[in-house]
Protein backbone atom coordinates (compact mmCIF):
# COMPACT_ATOMS: atom_id res chain seq x y z
CA UNK A 1 0.00 0.00 0.00
CA UNK A 2 1.35 3.39 -0.95
CA UNK A 3 0.55 6.72 0.61
CA UNK A 4 2.04 10.20 0.75
CA UNK A 5 2.42 12.60 3.62
CA UNK A 6 3.76 16.15 3.67
CA UNK A 7 5.02 18.08 6.67
CA UNK A 8 5.53 21.84 6.82
CA UNK A 9 8.26 22.70 9.33
CA UNK A 10 8.42 26.31 10.61
CA UNK A 11 12.19 26.46 10.10
CA UNK A 12 14.51 26.68 7.07
CA UNK A 13 15.74 23.41 5.58
CA UNK A 14 19.27 23.64 7.04
CA UNK A 15 17.92 24.05 10.59
CA UNK A 16 15.60 21.07 10.07
CA UNK A 17 18.56 19.02 8.79
CA UNK A 18 20.53 20.02 11.90
CA UNK A 19 17.76 18.38 13.95
CA UNK A 20 17.41 15.34 11.68
CA UNK A 21 21.17 14.68 11.90
CA UNK A 22 21.24 14.95 15.70
CA UNK A 23 20.78 11.54 17.34
CA UNK A 24 19.88 13.23 20.66
CA UNK A 25 17.02 14.99 18.86
CA UNK A 26 15.85 11.69 17.32
CA UNK A 27 16.00 9.92 20.70
CA UNK A 28 13.99 12.75 22.33
CA UNK A 29 11.48 12.65 19.48
CA UNK A 30 10.88 8.91 19.90
CA UNK A 31 10.61 9.28 23.68
CA UNK A 32 8.13 12.12 23.21
CA UNK A 33 6.01 9.81 21.08
CA UNK A 34 5.77 7.25 23.88
CA UNK A 35 8.31 4.77 22.50
CA UNK A 36 10.31 2.66 24.93
CA UNK A 37 13.53 0.66 24.73
CA UNK A 38 15.00 3.30 22.40
CA UNK A 39 18.48 2.32 21.23
CA UNK A 40 20.85 3.90 18.74
CA UNK A 41 22.25 0.97 16.74
CA UNK A 42 24.33 2.83 14.15
CA UNK A 43 25.17 6.38 13.09
CA UNK A 44 27.51 7.80 10.46
CA UNK A 45 28.20 11.08 8.67
CA UNK A 46 30.29 11.58 5.58
CA UNK A 47 30.28 14.83 3.63
CA UNK A 48 26.68 15.84 2.98
CA UNK A 49 25.26 12.42 3.83
CA UNK A 50 24.22 11.17 7.24
CA UNK A 51 22.45 8.03 8.40
CA UNK A 52 21.37 6.40 11.59
CA UNK A 53 19.54 3.31 12.76
CA UNK A 54 17.39 3.24 15.89
CA UNK A 55 15.42 0.44 17.50
CA UNK A 56 12.36 1.22 19.57
CA UNK A 57 9.22 -0.40 20.95
CA UNK A 58 5.95 1.31 20.04
CA UNK A 59 2.38 0.54 21.05
CA UNK A 60 -0.14 -0.13 18.30
CA UNK A 61 -2.62 2.77 18.31
CA UNK A 62 -5.46 1.37 16.21
CA UNK A 63 -8.03 -1.26 17.09
CA UNK A 64 -6.78 -4.58 15.77
CA UNK A 65 -9.61 -6.67 14.28
CA UNK A 66 -9.93 -10.34 15.20
CA UNK A 67 -8.41 -11.58 11.92
CA UNK A 68 -5.12 -9.77 12.68
CA UNK A 69 -4.70 -10.22 16.44
CA UNK A 70 -2.39 -13.19 16.05
CA UNK A 71 -0.24 -11.20 13.58
CA UNK A 72 -0.14 -7.80 15.31
CA UNK A 73 1.14 -7.62 18.89
CA UNK A 74 0.11 -4.79 21.24
CA UNK A 75 3.69 -3.46 21.07
CA UNK A 76 5.90 -3.66 17.98
CA UNK A 77 9.68 -3.41 17.90
CA UNK A 78 10.70 -1.19 14.99
CA UNK A 79 14.19 -0.88 13.58
CA UNK A 80 14.36 2.28 11.49
CA UNK A 81 17.21 3.43 9.26
CA UNK A 82 17.16 7.00 7.98
CA UNK A 83 19.55 8.26 5.29
CA UNK A 84 19.70 11.88 4.16
CA UNK A 85 21.79 13.95 1.78
CA UNK A 86 21.82 17.62 2.85
CA UNK A 87 22.97 18.89 -0.56
CA UNK A 88 20.20 17.25 -2.59
CA UNK A 89 17.51 17.21 0.10
CA UNK A 90 16.77 13.58 -0.75
CA UNK A 91 16.53 10.76 1.76
CA UNK A 92 15.03 7.41 2.54
CA UNK A 93 13.87 5.48 5.51
CA UNK A 94 13.38 1.78 5.97
CA UNK A 95 11.51 0.23 8.86
CA UNK A 96 11.77 -3.41 9.87
CA UNK A 97 8.93 -4.71 12.02
CA UNK A 98 10.61 -7.31 14.25
CA UNK A 99 8.81 -10.65 14.18
CA UNK A 100 6.28 -9.52 11.59
CA UNK A 101 6.11 -10.14 7.82
CA UNK A 102 6.05 -6.41 7.14
CA UNK A 103 8.37 -4.11 5.22
CA UNK A 104 8.18 -0.37 4.92
CA UNK A 105 10.21 1.83 2.62
CA UNK A 106 9.88 5.55 2.27
CA UNK A 107 11.40 8.01 -0.19
CA UNK A 108 11.76 11.50 1.32
CA UNK A 109 12.55 15.00 0.16
CA UNK A 110 13.11 18.18 2.16
CA UNK A 111 12.71 21.46 0.27
CA UNK A 112 12.91 25.12 1.27
CA UNK A 113 9.60 26.97 1.10
CA UNK A 114 10.56 30.50 2.04
CA UNK A 115 11.39 30.41 5.74
CA UNK A 116 9.83 26.96 6.09
CA UNK A 117 10.91 23.49 5.03
CA UNK A 118 8.51 21.08 3.35
CA UNK A 119 9.12 17.37 3.81
CA UNK A 120 7.43 14.93 1.44
CA UNK A 121 7.29 11.26 2.42
CA UNK A 122 6.23 8.58 -0.08
CA UNK A 123 5.51 5.38 1.85
CA UNK A 124 5.26 1.85 0.52
CA UNK A 125 4.15 -0.71 3.11
CA UNK A 126 4.02 -4.41 2.27
CA UNK A 127 2.70 -7.35 4.28
CA UNK A 128 3.54 -10.82 3.02
CA UNK A 129 0.62 -12.79 4.47
CA UNK A 130 -1.66 -14.61 2.01
CA UNK A 131 -5.33 -13.55 1.91
CA UNK A 132 -5.18 -10.90 4.67
CA UNK A 133 -2.03 -9.03 3.63
CA UNK A 134 -3.94 -6.15 2.00
CA UNK A 135 -6.18 -5.67 5.03
CA UNK A 136 -3.18 -5.81 7.33
CA UNK A 137 -1.34 -3.26 5.16
CA UNK A 138 -4.30 -0.87 5.56
CA UNK A 139 -4.38 -1.43 9.33
CA UNK A 140 -0.64 -0.79 9.70
CA UNK A 141 -0.80 2.19 7.33
CA UNK A 142 -3.55 3.72 9.49
CA UNK A 143 -1.43 3.14 12.60
CA UNK A 144 1.66 4.62 10.95
CA UNK A 145 -0.25 7.70 9.85
CA UNK A 146 -1.27 8.29 13.47
CA UNK A 147 2.35 7.82 14.56
CA UNK A 148 3.71 10.18 11.91
CA UNK A 149 1.13 12.83 12.82
CA UNK A 150 2.31 12.58 16.43
CA UNK A 151 5.93 12.51 15.20
CA UNK A 152 5.28 15.82 13.43
CA UNK A 153 3.84 17.45 16.56
CA UNK A 154 6.71 16.26 18.76
CA UNK A 155 9.36 17.18 16.17
CA UNK A 156 8.03 20.70 15.71
CA UNK A 157 7.83 21.27 19.47
CA UNK A 158 11.42 20.05 19.95
CA UNK A 159 12.67 22.14 17.00
CA UNK A 160 11.07 25.31 18.29
CA UNK A 161 12.21 24.67 21.87
CA UNK A 162 15.86 24.28 20.90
Amino acid sequence: MKYRQTIDYPLPRERVFDCFANTDFIHAKYAGQGASQIMLLDAAQSGDEFRFTFSRDVPVQVDVPAFARSLVPATITLVQTDIWNRATGVGSLDIVFKGMPVSLRCAMTLDDRGEHALQTLDFDIRVSVPLVGGKLEKLLADDLQLKFAHDTEVSKALMLAG
